[in-house]
C-alpha cells in the first residue's frame, strides 16, 4: 500500500493530523527490538499522561515517541537525505543531531485499550498489538530538517565518501 493510501485510511478512521510541529530534542532508548526515540516538541498535542497510580489519562503532552525505523523510512522520501537513513538506524544517537530543530508532521491514531492494533506501515498483517490502556499512536509522516541538520548531513556525506 502506498504512503498516501495510508495516511488517507487513517484519517478516515478517526485519525488526526498534526502539521508544522518543532522538534527541540531527542531522547534515543534502545530497546529490545527497536530504537524508541522520543521526541520533545515546541508544543503539546494529545496523549495520554502517566499518572502516580500507574494508569493514564488523556490530556496534552509536549513529548511522542516514534521508532528510528519510522525516522528512517520519511528520510528516505527526500533525496538529500535519503543516502543517511540506515547509517542513522545504525547509528541512533545521531538522531539527536539531525532531528534537532526539525519541523515533522505526525498523525495521531487513538487505539481503545483491549482493541487489536496492527502497524499500518508494516507488511507483516499477522503482528498485532493488545494495549490494556487506551493510548494514541502517532505515525511520523513529514521531516524538514533544519539548516543546521543539513549541513551536519553534508559533513557526514563527506566521511562517508573518505573525505
Amino acid at each position: 500500500m502506498e504512503k498516501k493510501e495510508i495516511i488517507n485510511g487513517l484519517l478516515k478512521n478517526g485519525a488526526k493530523a498534526v502539521n508544522g510541529l518543532k522538534v527541540k530534542n531527542v531522547t534515543v532508548t534502545v530497546l529490545e527490538n527497536y530504537t524508541r526515540l522520543g521526541l520533545t516538541l515546541d508544543k503539546p498535542v494529545e496523549g495520554y499522561v502517566a499518572k502516580e497510580d500507574g494508569t493514564f489519562e488523556k490530556g496534552e503532552t509536549n513529548v511522542i515517541f516514534v521508532s528510528a525505523f519510522a525516522v528512517a523510512s520519511v528520510l528516505k522520501d527526500n533525496d538529500d537525505c535519503a543516502f543517511a537513513a540506515n547509517h542513522l538506524v545504525e547509528h541512533p544517537e545521531a538522531m539527536n543531531v539531525i532531528l534537532s530543530r526539525a519541523q515533522i508532521d505526525i498523525i495521531q491514531e487513538p487505539v481503545t485499550a483491549g482493541q487489536e492494533y496492527r502497524n499500518p506501515w508494516s507488511n507483516n498483517s499477522d503482528n498485532a498489538t493488545v494495549f490494556d490502556h487506551d493510548t494514541i499512536i502517532n505515525h511520523l509522516t513529514g521531516i524538514k530538517l533544519s539548516d543546521f541538520s543539513i549541513r551536519k548531513l553534508d559533513t557526514l556525506a563527506d566521511k562517508m565518501l573518505g573525505f
